[in-house]
């Protein structure tokens, strides 16, 4: 999937920001003489950039890319995105354009799970035989019927396994 500089380039402005942002927070803290609220702070900050850095060396830069746009887009709306990356996904097998797909899809709808100013965690696993990405909202809101057509369409057509339990806000699909 070719992605358009001004995609990237807006990424790497928010990402910027965001640091600038955290450094300002920091020197706040310390400026009150706050050493123990900087210090928890800085610790949020780092923990949140290692799992942003693990996005960023999935095998499949284009999933790197569409998770870091998708985080962007759920920050936007007021979620609170917690994410949990433990694998590189280094031995897929899944069609590069339909593993982008399923990947965009999935990202879209969960963030439509979760609502506006809701949490929602996204988990990137290994496991024996395959990856899973896993998607859990805290308080999921209704989702329109048919807005999970397009997903459950993908995932049978490539036969890809697919969890999908709005009512506990739950969407997990499993990729070999």
């Amino acid at each position: 999937m070719p992605w358009q500089a001004e995609q990237i380039v807006s990424l790497l402005r928010q990402k910027r920001h965001d640091f600038v942002n955290y450094l300002q927070v920091i020197s706040g803290y310390i400026q009150l003489h706050k050493g123990d609220e900087a210090l928890s702070y800085l610790k949020k900050v780092l923990n949140r950039t290692e799992q942003l850095g693990k996005i960023m060396r999935l095998k499949k830069s284009d999933l790197a890319v569409i998770s870091l746009m998708k985080i962007k887009n759920a920050e936007s709306k007021g979620i609170n995105l917690e994410i949990e990356v433990n694998t590189i996904m280094e031995n897929l097998t899944l069609k590069d354009s339909v593993l982008t797909l399923l990947w965009e899809t999935a990202w879209d709808l969960a963030i439509t799970m979760a609502g506006e100013g809701n949490s929602l965690r996204a988990n990137i696993d290994n496991h024996d035989i395959g990856y899973s990405l896993k998607f859990k909202a805290n308080n999921p809101v209704e989702v329109l019927p048919g807005e999970e057509s397009s997903l459950t369409q993908l995932a049978k057509q490539y036969n890809v396994p697919l969890n999908w339990q709005p009512a506990n806000g739950e969407l997990s699909l499993f990729f070999i």
